[in-house]
């Protein structure tokens, strides 16, 4: 079975890794093995695999599935969930909840998955960012959300603590409730609009809304609709009156910042005090560059032109070397837009109207729609669109969705993501906008890459916020820019480079986008449900006829080979253009997807970055300090003569190592990207 051409089948039945094979019994799988293995390692498994089918026909029956949890969509659901009892789980991938869940749910199903089977109780799960319409048609009103079929029937939600505990204990009763009739009679419960599982994690006494004589007591300490506009623990202050959420995004309004419209002089004593709140634009530089001194004038004219808006700030590197490098300074002048942690780079043309249009778009507000037509301009300056939708005219929930509006806009501001978020006022708007959202207003979704994902966390958490607009920030594709260029690398352990010629046309364009872009789904989905410390790989595609010269002097690759794939490993300074047999890595689904797999498993033969004279000194370095280990027994020798040809490799390489740096030589290289670009 060619997984490339049968995706779903093969993941459907268990498929993690090619090759793979899997024994059938009766139309149910019971044996597999993976991975490259040997003509006899073939054959024992057949063999064992014959002897266990023969022992299965005398044993308990068990589920028809491999997985303790399957995996379920919109192609196979109906037909699996018609028969018997189903409980299934529906999340978000992207959902801080869910993750949470997790490893409870996959304990609770391996522990019980077996002795359920038995009863015809099965464990299912859905992935509702890739099935949205089959979550809404299955009551999914939040993530995560764990419902129960009968013969494919919706009965009712399992309406306890998403921990092992209580999920076992429901889940250990259903074989008797089954048995006495209970659940093939009981009516379906109503489904009601429940938009606060994505946002409550208080943990309310849940088990008291099952218990019919306490249902009063229940609905008391249910988990309050408001709960956004109202929360008692950390918005209570000391009179026991409440503040209202969101006023942080009003104060950082109401603040002036860079009163004086003056640049200040930053050090190591007073960097991390200084730029803790507020945003800050800051210049690190040496005082011999000239490139320096040619911008000082446009610096201090900028802080003036500024004033009131942004703090402008400068760090001479000379003499706070160390603060340089924490920053990742390469090359003078580096410029950096910082806000309490967060940064981003600068990379175009240092003068004065360039800088004020960077700080501009950087600081922009979100626009409020009037209309889809906004949403459709949005689209064609951002391959991501963030949309916050409520209803204005909801009196009775106005609070909650401003305090929720005002969370929104502060974590995406200081994420300098404002300039890609879109405000929809009205429920008709924010139907137009978000035609298949099921959930009940406020929500708050990123469009992107033709499909819609929802925010499923706590409108009111900002770490929930600031951790879904990190991970939705990028489409699954976008486009190499000096803009975004440091967020890629930087943030990815491998970075897959798709180089085309954009000269080809919009058709060949389009084309080898669209392989890359189904490349980048069928690696997302195969690592999917591997633990969180797996690699990070993040795909992209180059305008080859802009980054031409960057992509030979880094890469060594040329434009004869274009359409080409570059896989860069950015933290060792390395790259991989050819595949496990050698060749360049071809420009198709499967090959791209083969070769990041054998990359990240460390099969391939990478390239390094680094000059040959960088790669020689580091060699002779460490065979030097190899040789003198064993030549000088006292401790003092070693270091006096380690210090000794440090010294002097700096002397000879240090004029020599600054031009490789201004010439490109690394993958990151801040200079590299401004020139190429």
């Amino acid at each position: 079975l060619d997984c490339s051409e049968n995706m779903n089948t093969c993941r459907d039945n268990g498929v993690t890794g090619w090759p793979s094979v899997i024994a059938f019994q009766n139309g149910k799988r019971f044996a597999f093995i993976e991975g490259d293995k040997s003509e006899q390692e073939a054959l024992d498994f057949i063999d064992k695999a014959v002897a266990d089918s023969k022992d299965k026909k005398t044993a308990v029956p068990t589920s028809r599935y491999s997985e303790n949890s399957v995996v379920l969509d919109a192609s196979n659901f109906t037909q699996n969930a018609q028969t018997g009892v189903w409980l299934v789980k529906h999340y978000s991938p992207y959902c801080p909840h869910c993750n949470r869940m997790k490893p409870e749910w996959t304990k609770m199903t391996d522990e019980l998955a077996p002795e359920l089977a038995a009863s015809g109780i099965t464990f299912g799960e859905v992935n509702c960012l890739e099935n949205r319409k089959l979550c809404e048609e299955n009551h999914v009103d939040g993530y995560p959300t764990i419902n129960l079929f009968v013969n494919g029937k919706f009965v009712e939600e399992m309406v306890v603590k998403y921990r092992y505990e209580p999920m076992k204990e429901y889940a250990a009763k259903l074989p008797k409730r089954l048995e006495s009739g209970e659940l093939q009679d009981k009516t379906p419960e109503p489904v009601v609009a429940n938009d606060n599982r994505d946002w409550d994690d208080v943990g309310n006494d849940l088990e008291k809304q099952q218990a019919k004589q306490q249902q009063q007591e229940a609905e008391k300490n249910a988990p309050n609709t408001d709960a956004l506009a109202e929360k008692p623990d950390s918005d209570t202050v000391a009179d026991g009156s409440k503040t209202e959420l969101g006023s942080a995004d009003k104060a950082d309004d109401a603040l002036v910042y860079n009163a004086e419209g003056v640049v200040v002089e930053l050090t190591k004593e007073n960097f991390a005090e200084k730029t803790s709140k507020g945003p800050w634009f800051i210049k690190f530089y040496a005082e011999w560059c000239p490139h320096c001194q040619h911008l000082a004038p446009v610096w201090e004219k900028l802080a003036d032109s500024v004033k009131g808006r942004i703090n402008i700030g400068s760090v001479n590197c000379e003499k706070t070397g160390s603060l340089c490098t924490s920053h990742g300074v390469q090359g003078y002048p580096t410029l950096k837009m910082l806000w309490e942690g967060e940064t981003s780079d600068y990379k175009g043309s240092r003068d004065l109207e360039n800088l004020l249009d960077y700080v501009d778009r950087m600081l922009a507000h979100p626009v409020d729609a009037q209309s889809v037509d906004d949403l459709h301009r949005a689209q064609k300056d951002h391959d991501v669109v963030f949309v916050f939708a409520y209803d204005a005219a909801d009196t009775a929930g106005a609070r909650k969705a401003h305090a929720a509006l005002d969370y929104v806009k502060a974590n995406a501001k200081k994420l300098f993501l404002s300039k890609q978020l879109l405000i929809a006022s009205t429920a008709e708007l924010g139907r137009q906008i978000l035609p298949d959202n099921s959930k009940t207003l406020p929500v708050l979704a990123a469009l992107k890459d033709g499909h819609v994902a929802q925010f499923g966390g706590h409108l009111s958490s900002d770490d929930d916020l600031r951790e879904w607009f990190y991970a939705e920030r990028f489409s699954i594709l976008p486009e190499l820019s000096r803009e975004n260029s440091d967020a890629l690398f930087y943030d990815s352990d491998y970075l897959v480079l798709a180089v085309l010629d954009t000269s080809q046309g919009d058709a060949y364009v389009n084309e080898y986008r669209d392989i890359v872009r189904s490349a980048a789904v069928s690696h997302q989905h195969s690592t999917d449900n591997k633990a969180a410390s797996s690699p990070t790989v993040r795909f992209a595609w180059v305008d080859g006829n802009k980054w031409d010269g960057y992509i030979e002097r880094v890469f060594r690759v040329r434009r004869a080979n274009w359409p080409a794939i570059i896989i860069a490993q950015p933290n060792d300074d390395s790259y991989y253009v050819a595949d496990a047999r050698g060749q360049p890595i071809e420009p198709s689904k499967m090959g791209i997807f083969m070769a990041v797999r054998d990359a990240v498993a460390g099969k391939l033969r990478s390239h390094s970055n680094k000059s040959i004279i960088i790669q020689a000194v580091h060699g002779v370095v460490s065979a030097v300090n190899a040789a003198w280990a064993v030549l000088f027994a006292t401790t003092m020798r070693a270091v006096l003569s380690l210090l000794a040809v440090i010294a002097f490799v700096y002397l000879a390489f240090a004029r020599r190592g600054r031009s490789a740096r201004r010439r490109g030589l690394s993958v990151t290289s801040t200079e590299t990207l401004v020139k190429a670009d």
